[in-house]
């Protein structure tokens, strides 16, 4: 196996960086009353944009071996991957925060010699989460002294994501209603109630759709 030549396929930008996010809502609906007809509806879209400055990092390295012999790809393979794993639970990283997220044998083959395999390579990719973005340099410093051949990905993310997301949420739900009560005006009439809600989300921006009661 050779060392010390450390492949980086891609890693995030931190500085200033807006969490990318995605996730999906159920519609929540308010059942309108049936026995008003003369009340008509009103619908009208808002979004609010909450920006969130990334704290976690979620980091994939491979490690990767060569050797003649299967087996011994494997073996050394699997040494490797596990000092790195004791490395990893030295600095305190826990056990369900570390997983094997790939893993790859092939053979090696002697192209100018009727394609006989002369060896064979054995890579595996463990995957690191809920790192502080502090502690990303250090600790892929140390993965590699212990024995990973790669850096695969670098992932930054926001812990308080959930909340960003209603404080968003909220803002959007309170100027759709601005916008309801400007056109009801217009129309010479008052909004009533919410008769539905469909909320939606892209980035760290939440779109709402809402229909209101007028009267």
């Amino acid at each position: 196996m050779k060392k010390g030549h450390i492949m980086i396929l891609s890693a995030a930008a931190v500085t200033a960086a807006v969490l990318l996010c995605s996730a999906f809502a159920k519609p929540v609906t308010v059942q309108a009353d049936s026995d008003d007809h003369k009340d008509r509806l009103i619908t009208v879209t808002a979004s609010a944009e909450v920006s969130v400055v990334p704290d976690k990092a979620e980091i994939t390295v491979g490690v990767r071996t060569e050797q003649k012999e299967a087996r011994a790809a494997q073996d050394e393979n699997t040494k490797i991957v596990n000092q790195v794993i004791a490395l990893l639970k030295e600095r305190g990283v826990d056990d369900k925060s570390i997983r094997t997220s790939g893993y790859n044998m092939y053979p090696r083959y002697d192209y100018e010699h009727d394609e006989a395999i002369i060896g064979y390579n054995v890579e595996t990719t463990l995957t690191i989460k809920d790192q502080e973005i502090s502690e990303v340099g250090t600790v892929l410093s140390e993965c590699v002294e212990a024995g990973a051949t790669s850096i695969h990905n670098i992932n930054y993310f926001c812990s308080t994501y959930s909340e960003a997301y209603e404080e968003a949420l909220t803002l959007a739900v309170a100027k759709s209603r601005e916008k309801a009560d400007v056109l009801a005006q217009a129309a010479g009439k008052e909004v009533r109630d919410v008769v539905s809600i469909m909320p939606g989300e892209t980035s760290i921006t939440a779109n709402v759709t809402v229909s209101y009661r007028m009267r």
